[in-house]
């Protein structure tokens, strides 16, 4: 007899550097510029509520010079994002962009740190949230009320999440035209009755208020403001025409916040002094500037609570939604293990990661305890995030010239044949040089966020071994479309059982359930002979069945479920299995049959008879018979 050849397709070359995934579809492009700009000015543009009073604390009067030169390096990295979004219109932003310039570890570092800003996002949001409802609610600014309704806010977001429930792109667009009018308004209302040159200047004694150090300290956590115009970088996915519409949101956004931004400094410090800033209003700002406009604040206070607080609850979840669809996308890229994109069986949202990254939010929050800590985490991930950004720019500006660029950065140096654009250059210069910064002279922000990338180094290390793929180079995944496949969705599971030896059917049963998050229901049936009314009492069979059943129970409550039972009397077993998955709805029944091992090895099936072939047959829903080895 010949033997059976087999052909080996599994190489090295294949498995470990190469893996096949299930082509999902890409997703629909409905986003246009409108409700792009109104995403990113909602990212960016809520950093106003708590940046403001922070950064002065530190630079005291030169805080609207610190917001400046942040902006600055704000222009560098909008510039930066507006090319490699148009010319890469995938969603990812610099974990993808850095993994087409460098490879998979450049990716994981650049994912990873960003991963740290969307926590902080969440984090320092719902921290700065809190005390605007201290308007209504004066608990809400005593220290315990603080922390405790800003971890019930992220707890709040992160259920409302898992639900899969979604703010509309219309919703933050009316939301983004209502924060620029009602800054625009006390912008104006404060240049009219309340600015004071003469009073700014005097606020400043260079060297002294504020020192230097200080001064570069404010600027550093200045760039706070600036960090959620990766938000608009997610999206390119769904936006119409990425080409043009992303970079035109992004400068949109760019215009619109520095406008914004440099206003309501100048209008904070004329209205009252650093010090009142930074210390009374530090968490606040914006409540603080309003009640101290003339003539109108007992008018506008009112309202900036309200406003304040809706908008930075919603940045909030940006971070809660932006941290899950990374994971998850890092997860599809084999950056991380499986478990950050999988998918609760009913409400198809990855629960897992967003439980996950909702209680790291928290457990921040109560570790940091103080604005000016959030910040100094918040800019360790968004400084290294945009950095790779940068290199990025660089890397694919050398390694693939030819890609097509919708939207091209000017003023570009000729390098080796290769056009580099200067900003790229000044942008990393400049973001990378504030990383520095929290590097050297922020503690908390050194500390945590070395930790953050080294447990992330561990978890990227271990999880490359364990799926058998190379830690140090880029591994192609090739997409397979399967027109064939649909997810497989299971609510209501049918487990006949007989007690006796076998119960690997109730443990498959079981773990079905549990997965699927399915109702399980155990049945035992007692057939009747016709020569027997249908309705016979027969205690011995009933004692049988509850035996049985309990059995099941049992069983399920080792996966922590609680099975269902059911006994039925009827002529034949098989139609009454048959019967009762109909009037259930069942969606799987799972069958098992004992199979006993001769010596010669080939074994003889007992138990696979007429009913389980009459279930085969009969079943309106899928079948699973379970072989169990009896000795």
């Amino acid at each position: 007899m010949d033997k059976e050849r087999e052909i080996d397709l599994s190489d090295d070359s294949l498995t470990r550097r190469h893996v096949v995934a299930m082509e999902k579809g890409a997703l629909r492009r409905l986003i246009g510029t409108a409700s792009l700009f109104a995403i990113g000015y909602g990212d960016v543009g809520s950093s106003i509520y708590y940046a403001l009073g922070v950064t002065t604390a530190w630079a005291l009067g030169a805080a609207p010079l610190a917001i400046a030169i942040a902006g600055i390096f704000f222009i560098f990295t909008v510039l930066t994002y507006a090319e490699l979004s148009a010319a890469i219109p995938e969603s990812g932003g610099s974990q993808l962009f850095a993994r087409r310039a460098f490879g998979d570890v450049a990716s994981f570092v650049a994912g990873w740190a960003l991963l740290l800003d969307y926590v902080l996002t969440a984090a320092i949001s719902a921290y700065a949230a809190i005390p605007y409802l201290g308007f209504y609610f004066p608990v809400l600014k005593t220290f315990t009320g603080h922390l405790t309704f800003t971890a019930a806010l992220l707890l709040t977001l992160g259920t409302v999440n898992i639900a899969g429930i979604r703010e509309s792109t219309n919703i933050s667009l009316g939301l983004a035209i209502l924060g620029i009018i009602t800054q625009g308004a006390i912008i104006l209302l404060g240049l009219v009755l309340a600015f004071d040159l003469p009073r700014l200047l005097g606020q400043i004694e260079w060297g002294i208020a504020p020192t230097w150090e200080n001064l570069i300290y404010g600027i550093s956590i200045a760039m706070v403001a600036y960090t959620g115009i990766e938000a608009v970088s997610q999206l390119s996915g769904e936006a119409v025409d990425p080409g043009r519409k992303v970079p035109r949101a992004m400068l949109m956004t760019l215009v619109t916040v520095l406008l914004m931004y440099m206003g309501i400094s100048v209008i904070a410090l004329s209205v009252m002094t650093p010090q009142e800033l930074g210390e009374k209003w530090v968490n606040d700002p914006m409540a603080g500037i309003a009640a101290h406009i003339p003539r109108f604040g007992n008018y506008i206070s009112p309202w900036i609570a309200i406003l304040g607080f809706v908008i930075l609850t919603i940045a909030a979840n940006a971070g809660v939604i932006g941290a899950s669809r990374l994971a998850y996308s890092m997860a599809n890229n084999y950056q991380l293990p499986s478990f950050f994109n999988r998918l609760h069986p009913i409400l198809k949202t990855p629960y897992l990661a967003l439980i996950m990254f909702t209680a790291v939010s928290i457990v921040v929050v109560l570790w940091a305890r103080h604005l000016s800590v959030l910040a100094d985490l918040y800019n360790f991930g968004a400084m290294l995030a945009f950095s790779m950004a940068h290199l990025s720019l660089l890397g694919l500006r050398v390694k693939e010239p030819e890609l097509a660029r919708p939207f091209k950065l000017p003023l570009n140096i000729k390098i080796a044949g290769r056009q580099i654009p200067i900003t790229a250059i000044l942008g990393f210069c400049a973001t990378f040089t504030v990383w520095l910064i929290v590097v050297v002279t922020h503690e908390h922000g050194r500390n945590l966020g070395f930790i953050w990338m080294a447990l992330g180094a561990v978890l990227y290390i271990w999880y490359r071994k364990q799926a058998q793929l190379p830690v140090m180079e880029t591994v192609s995944i090739e997409k397979v479309v399967v027109p064939e496949y649909k997810a497989l969705s299971l609510k209501s599971i049918l487990v006949p059982t007989l007690g006796g030896p076998m119960t690997e059917n109730l443990q498959i049963a079981c773990q079905f359930a549990r997965d699927y998050s399915a109702q399980l229901t155990a049945l035992y049936v007692i057939e009747i002979p016709a020569t027997l009314p249908l309705d016979t009492f027969l205690p011995e069979k009933l004692a049988s069945a509850d035996a049985a059943l309990k059995r099941a129970m049992a069983i399920g409550r080792e996966f922590g479920l609680q099975v269902t039972t059911q006994v039925l009397q009827a002529r034949s077993a098989g139609q009454a299995i048959v019967d009762l998955a109909k009037e259930k709805g069942s969606d799987l029944i799972v069958m098992g049959t004992l199979y006993k091992p001769s010596a010669g090895g080939l074994g003889t099936a007992i138990g696979l008879g007429s009913t389980t072939e009459h279930v085969v047959r009969n079943a309106p829903c899928r079948v699973w018979i379970c072989k169990t080895s009896w000795k």
